[in-house]
């Protein structure tokens, strides 16, 4: 990478918009990658500059990119929950089901870190709520581990099958029955939750409760 398109790179990563205009000017390339296969859209993405994604996206910048383990410039702002640059770069051509190396799309990262708003606007948009990465987890999985109970919500409004199981069979209700929580456990059992399924080593929910959180849910799982 020669000094110009070094400069913009460093310049969209540290959100020094002027510089980025700058380099540009000179002909630093927008689509140029680092030995990653990072680009400066995916860089300034995820870290929330919507001046400089949005300049980027109107010169020419690659809203479909993919690093080396196929991560996208989409999944960096979700994962921060990002939304003004989801929508900049769904508008521009993004792929809202895009998927990475281990098969994990924008959906599930917003899923597992809480972005409510970026959630909602990425299944407005398109988002496969069942999408599976390689471990045949969805967002709803992702969801309980991170018991985002708004989240949960969404999703099985919206479509998620709440007994789909990952690749041991586990499934969402057996995520919530190991945290230990009552009214999540509660709350998916109310929503078609089939607390009688088994994974592929024969184990039901009531089987991944904790010692210590037996008393609270054995009634409700037994």
């Amino acid at each position: 990478m020669d000094q110009t398109n070094q400069e913009f790179f460093d310049a969209a990563a540290s959100g020094d918009f002027a510089k980025v205009c700058a380099e540009v000017s000179k002909g630093a390339d927008v689509n140029i990658a680092n030995g990653d296969g990072r680009t400066a859209l995916m860089r300034s993405a995820k870290r929330g500059y919507e001046d400089i994604v949005r300049f980027l996206l109107d010169n020419g910048a690659n809203p479909r990119a993919r690093d080396k383990n196929n991560k996208t410039a989409l999944m960096g702002a979700a994962k921060k929950g990002h939304v003004e640059i989801c929508r900049m770069l769904i508008h521009a051509g993004a792929d809202v089901n895009s998927h990475d190396n281990k098969g994990r799309t924008a959906l599930m990262r917003a899923s597992l870190l809480g972005e409510t708003d970026t959630v909602k606007y990425l299944i407005s948009k398109g988002a496969d709520v069942n999408a599976t990465d390689e471990q045949g987890r969805t967002a709803l999985m992702e969801a309980v581990n991170a018991y985002k109970s708004d989240i949960i919500a969404f999703l099985i409004e919206s479509g998620a099958d709440v007994n789909a199981a990952d690749g041991r069979g586990c499934t969402a209700l057996m995520r919530a029955a190991y945290i230990g929580y009552p009214e999540l456990v509660k709350y998916l059992l109310a929503h078609g939750a089939d607390k009688t399924l088994k994974d592929y080593d024969g184990n039901m929910a009531i089987h991944y409760v904790r010692k210590e959180c037996l008393a609270d849910l054995k009634d409700l799982l037994k």
